[in-house]
């Protein structure tokens, strides 16, 4: 599996980075959302972990165009804003999941293996 990560913190990244090459997938790394889109449309991507808070394009902005090219692909949205009005933002924009900030690594490993699509344990955190 193939994950385009999104993410300007660069230590946010690495720990997202790291979690996903312990689970035995690639990741591609953007650090706005500009680039991120760029590496959607030259790339196999299979699921999309964002932050909300980007420079150039948001994360909400990002995913709207993700989900309008893939409708199947699994978004997972992080940010430290985790209230119900901000959750209901990132489902209106696509969303599957939220995973608040400051990021655990365990609950972002949990959570990664629910949302891959071949898991038993896929579901929508959102809905």
């Amino acid at each position: 599996m193939r994950i385009l990560v999104v993410e300007d913190n660069k230590a946010v990244s690495l720990i997202i980075c790291r979690i996903i090459e312990e689970m035995g997938h690639d990741y591609v790394l953007a650090s706005d959302g500009e680039v991120a889109l760029r590496l959607f449309q030259q790339r196999d991507i299979d699921m999309l972990v964002a932050d909300v808070e980007l420079p150039v394009l948001d994360g909400f902005i990002v995913a709207r165009e993700v989900r309008n090219q893939s409708p199947a692909i699994p978004i997972l949205f992080i940010s430290g804003n985790s209230s119900d009005a901000y959750r209901q933002q990132c489902l209106d924009a696509g969303g599957d999941m939220l995973l608040p900030k400051p990021l655990k690594p365990s609950e972002l490993r949990r959570w990664l293996q629910g949302m891959m699509p071949d898991s038993p344990h896929a579901s929508s955190a959102l809905a």
